[in-house]
């Protein structure tokens, strides 16, 4: 039971990232739903040797049911600017699958780096901004280029799908390039992690069907829904929390917040 409250007490921490950051929770759910499988099974059960695989497969689904009601509450307040979403989403969702794809094939030792050098020049580049913003003028609003569109959509989506997590690190630092204040830019992120995350749940689903695995009565598949529904009750309430704080933050207390996320983050990738 005990564990059934730091879950949702989990969900409502991914709830508040997600409206706040875009970010559906993902490196803390994953290491939750892991353990919390690891010690609801016997050792050498089938459960208990793919809690993992389990862990990853719940939290991209919980990301698509999170990541979809963040936008629709996002979109009610009119803060989702459209002429952004396409064709960068195409992009992104072509992107997810050569993800996939490469995860098969390349070290996963290999991405972690490359993804851990990315947040260092992203953090970098934000503590930049910081830096520059009081001394001088807005930077004027712009959209995105078809380069930035189709290589940045396919990066995007090729290392988060890979990674097993949100494009939202890498989608809202490009908005910020182009002008875009953090609460904008995080409204797109939500919509543009949805890609990512169904491409995940897809090849998961596909995978079971071709090679079918017997977790337990708890399962569906890989995605284990106790913990599941724990985590959406969870978020939909640290959403309804959170959805009353956009706007009132300033912009560069938001970006400053979103700073410290993404250092946590490296700092979790690091020590993984």
């Amino acid at each position: 039971m005990e564990l059934y409250l730091i879950l949702l007490v989990a969900g409502f921490v991914s709830g508040i990232l997600t409206i706040l950051f875009g970010f559906a929770g993902g490196f803390v759910v994953v290491p939750l739903v892991y353990s919390t499988i690891r010690m609801q099974y016997p050792i050498h059960s089938t459960a208990y040797d793919l809690a993992f695989k389990s862990a990853v497969a719940t939290s991209l689904l919980l990301m698509v049911i999170n990541s979809g009601l963040a936008t629709y509450q996002q979109y009610k307040q009119r803060k989702i600017h459209k002429q952004y979403l396409f064709p960068i989403a195409y992009w992104i969702a072509t992107g997810a699958i050569l993800g996939t794809l490469l995860a098969l094939n390349i070290s996963s030792h290999l991405l972690k780096w490359a993804f851990a050098l990315y947040l260092c020049i992203t953090i970098f580049d934000c503590l930049l901004r910081q830096f520059k913003q009081p001394h001088s003028n807005p930077q004027a609003v712009r959209l995105l280029t078809k380069t930035e569109q189709g290589l940045g959509g396919i990066f995007i989506g090729g290392i988060a799908s890979a990674l097993g997590v949100g494009g939202s690190v890498m989608t809202i630092p490009l908005f910020r390039r182009c002008g875009l204040d953090m609460s904008s830019s995080v409204a797109l992120a939500n919509p543009l992690s949805m890609p990512v995350a169904i491409a995940g749940c897809i090849t998961l689903i596909i995978g079971q069907i071709i090679q079918p695995q017997h977790l337990g009565t708890h399962f569906i598949g890989y995605f284990y829904y106790p913990a599941l529904i724990a985590l959406i009750i969870g978020g939909f309430f640290g959403m309804k929390l959170a959805i009353q704080w956009t706007g009132k933050l300033s912009n560069q207390m938001h970006e400053r917040g979103y700073i410290l996320l993404l250092t946590l983050v490296l700092i979790s990738i690091l020590f993984q």
